[in-house]
């Protein structure tokens, strides 16, 4: 070999030694990284970052909110351990709302599987994409995460049907309520729109109405027809239920009821009228339609009257208050066709009265008495001063009465002139009186009325002569016997007013039947009837 040969082949020599050796000495620093894979739900399949196919949804760690948290499952697909496994984002959304729940042991043996489940802090919504899944000394992976916003615990209400329609008076119907909400439903009620048309609405609810539960509302029509609103709410709900009720129109039916009734003062009992229904369909709430100036007086109702059936309503006094009497007081019910009028005075102690001045009332006896108006015979009549319907007080010189209104005053005068022991005198014979309805009583307590306080005229009728009473002077014929009360009186009553125009004679009432009357003068010493009338008043 020659010089130049064997130089050549030193030179190689020379250079490949040093390369083999820095070989191997850079060898051991280069590492093999683990590498990952992860999927998503059941479906086995491996996310891919370039398909964008794993997205998990993620919310916060509620009962109403995702049934399952948002989990990745990772699997270290390598034959060395994969260390320190994390999910990380810069995603503003990730490093503020995410929580994660990291299952991967610090040390992921190859062929093993662990998971990361995620949570949100606080109610919110976001789309992250590429989240990345890597630890110290694996390759990277990626996945997608969708916060949903859970919706806050409220009850929510649904109702059916939501139209209601009831026939009048007749069956209840029902309304099922269902709590379509997350949450208790709290105090269900429900409210009636005006008019509420009287109808009465119940329910079945408990005081908490669990998610997905029922309860029912029964509506049932009462007093009127036509539509209203109930509206059906909870104290917790984000709505209220409307439901729409319509109540039919009941058909009309008749009725009938007494021409008068008494109502006793200060009795808890009262007094019942019957009423009948005149035809075959049923009568509705019927009541008795009270002045409203009657406010110690109250009535009852018959909430139904069968076709052809009868009740009774009780009307009751419950105070020391009388009333003057009323005619054309109706008798109403909610499907009356022409509704019928009556009458209604008052008692006390059994006794009508005619009259009420404040707190006292005027009464008037029960039974007849018949008696001359005076007796001087032989003599002819002799005048009494002060008496007739033209005497006033007011007059110059004044007269001892007001002649013909009052008829205590006038009784007075008479009784000092005869004297009260008197016999054939109207006026002694009520002056006398010492026991009535009340127990003991003084004389004087019962007079003989004026002619204004008996009644008024009526140019109509025969044989009657005008007195000249007051406008709106309250009497007996007028607040009783033209409504129908006392119809026991018949024929010519004294009053204890003597006629101006002839002293001789004096004024009587006189009483036709069929509530007609007017007033007449007499000569004194002809008898007629007598009824007394006297004040009663509180204690």
């Amino acid at each position: 070999m020659s010089r130049s040969t064997l130089r050549r082949l030193y030179f190689v020599l020379c250079l490949i030694v040093p390369t083999q050796l820095l070989w191997a000495q850079e060898s051991p620093k280069i590492k093999e990284k683990a590498s990952l894979t992860i999927n998503v739900g059941t479906t086995g399949q491996n996310c891919s970052n370039s398909l964008q196919n794993c997205v998990i949804q993620i919310s916060q760690n509620l009962p109403q909110c995702l049934s399952n948290p948002g989990t990745i499952t990772i699997t270290n697909n390598s034959r060395i351990v994969a260390k320190n496994i994390h999910a990380s984002s810069a995603d503003s959304n990730f490093i503020n709302y995410v929580v994660q729940n990291n299952g991967c042991p610090a040390s992921l043996q190859p062929g093993q599987s662990c998971s990361i489940s995620f949570f949100t802090n606080t109610s919110v919504a976001f789309l992250i994409p590429n989240v990345l899944v890597k630890g110290t000394n694996t390759t990277s992976t990626f996945f997608n995460m969708h916060a949903l916003a859970c919706l806050t615990p409220q009850a929510r209400l649904s109702v059916t049907p939501t139209t209601v329609n009831l026939a009048f008076g007749g069956a209840s119907q029902n309304v099922t309520l269902t709590n379509i909400g997350n949450a208790n439903a709290s105090n269900i009620q429900a409210t009636l729109s005006s008019p509420t048309l009287g109808i009465s609405v119940s329910n079945n609810c408990p005081s908490s109405l669990a998610p997905n539960a029922s309860c029912q509302f029964t509506f049932v029509s009462d007093s009127s027809s036509g539509t209203t609103t109930a509206t059906i709410l909870a104290s917790n709900a984000s709505n209220s239920a409307p439901v729409t009720v319509n109540v039919s129109s009941a058909p009309a039916t008749l009725i009938s009821v007494p021409a008068t009734a008494i109502i006793p003062v200060a009795d808890s009992v009262g007094v019942s009228i019957t009423v009948m229904n005149l035809t075959s369909n049923p009568a509705y709430n019927v009541t008795v339609n009270l002045p409203p100036a009657w406010t110690t007086v109250s009535s009852t109702t018959c909430s139904v009257i069968p076709g052809n059936g009868s009740c009774s309503l009780t009307i009751t006094s419950n105070a020391f208050t009388g009333y003057v009497a009323q005619g054309g007081i109706l008798v109403n019910g909610a499907n009356i066709s022409s509704p019928p009028t009556m009458a209604l005075a008052f008692s006390i102690f059994d006794y009508l009265i005619f009259s009420v001045q404040g707190p006292n009332m005027y009464v008037i006896q029960n039974a007849d008495s018949a008696s001359l108006w005076s007796d001087d015979s032989p003599s002819p009549p002799f005048p009494i001063p002060g008496i007739t319907e033209t005497s006033k007080v007011s007059n110059n010189p004044p007269d001892a009465c007001n002649g013909a209104t009052e008829g205590s005053c006038n009784t007075q005068q008479i009784v000092n002139h005869y004297g009260q022991f008197a016999t054939n005198n109207a006026a002694a014979l009520c002056y006398r009186i010492q026991n009535d309805n009340t127990g003991l009583v003084m004389p004087g307590t019962w007079y003989l009325p004026a002619v204004c306080e008996l009644g008024i005229y009526e140019p109509n009728l025969p044989n009657g002569s005008d007195a000249g009473c007051p406008s709106g002077f309250t009497n007996i014929v007028t607040n009783l016997y033209s409504l129908g009360f006392l119809t026991d009186l018949s024929g010519r009553y004294w009053s204890s007013t003597e006629y101006n125009n002839a002293t001789s004679d004096a004024w009587y009432q006189e009483f036709f039947g069929n509530q007609q009357s007017t007033q007449g003068a007499e000569f004194r010493e002809d008898t007629n009837k007598v009824r007394c009338v006297r004040v009663i008043g509180p204690a």
